[in-house]
């Protein structure tokens, strides 16, 4: 137990220190608008609820995976193929920094 509380204080620390880096800031807003993006289109063309959106998005991007949810139409299986690909790299690139 001892050690999840020593790994959780140096992932918070190491966030903390990353926001002063302006690489690790435009990852942080660029996943975040990735993320937003997603959501926006997942409950407008799919008909999800906002956290149904917002879930599949970070469930997406974090390469994750859930059978519940999934994308029906073929505009949003194209962009979902799109939003992964680009997304994933944002997630690798923002666990890297």
């Amino acid at each position: 137990m001892k050690s999840l509380g020593v790994g959780l204080v140096r992932l918070s620390l190491g966030f903390w220190h990353g926001l002063r880096d302006p690489e690790f800031q435009a990852i942080i807003f660029l996943l975040t608008m990735s993320v937003l993006g997603g959501s926006i289109f997942y409950h407008w063309v799919e008909g999800w609820s906002w956290v149904d959106s917002a879930y599949f998005s970070v469930v997406a991007l974090t390469t994750v995976g859930d059978a519940t949810l999934g994308p029906t139409t073929g505009v949003s299986k194209i962009f979902t193929m799109g939003f992964s690909l680009v997304g994933i790299g944002l997630v690798l690139a923002f666990l890297s920094r």
